[in-house]
């Protein structure tokens, strides 16, 4: 954590669930209390084309509705009171951008939502939540 008279800085990885929404708004709340700095993130899930060929139209429609989302869910921040909200877009596979993206700013914390899978579905796809909380380097809050 960041030493006394330090910026606190979290970073709230998002997408278009409603789990998302409540950590924004969760985190929003907080932020307000303790004048924590928020920043959030969407990562945009790896396909290969999309890093050979950066430029291609559908990598620029999904950088827009990542853009979009973004600044909507910062608006929603804002609304629930929370001082200084950041954005950032990342390309990659979404558990390992999150926490490289968490290690590399100097995050004192993540926050995740979850739905909550469970069994088969959980098995094969695995837990992106799961996946930042065995490898981030600070602690990690998941909102479900």
């Amino acid at each position: 954590m960041s030493e006394q008279g330090q910026e606190v800085k979290a970073l709230i990885a998002v997408d278009p669930s409603e789990h998302s929404k409540k950590a924004v708004v969760l985190s929003a709340k907080f932020a307000k209390k303790t004048g924590v700095k928020l920043t959030l993130l969407h990562v945009i899930e790896d396909v290969v084309s999309y890093k050979e060929i950066p430029d291609t139209w559908i990598h620029q429609q999904k950088a827009k509705k990542a853009q979009a989302l973004l600044d909507e869910l910062k608006k929603l921040a804002e609304e629930h009171g929370a001082p200084q909200v950041d954005t950032k877009i990342a390309v990659g596979p979404v558990a390992e951008e999150i926490v490289r993206i968490g290690e590399e700013g100097n995050y004192d914390y993540i926050v995740v939502g979850t739905r909550g899978m469970s069994g088969f579905k959980r098995m094969l796809i695995g837990s992106v939540a799961e996946k930042v909380v065995l490898h981030a380097h600070c602690p990690v809050v998941v909102v479900r």
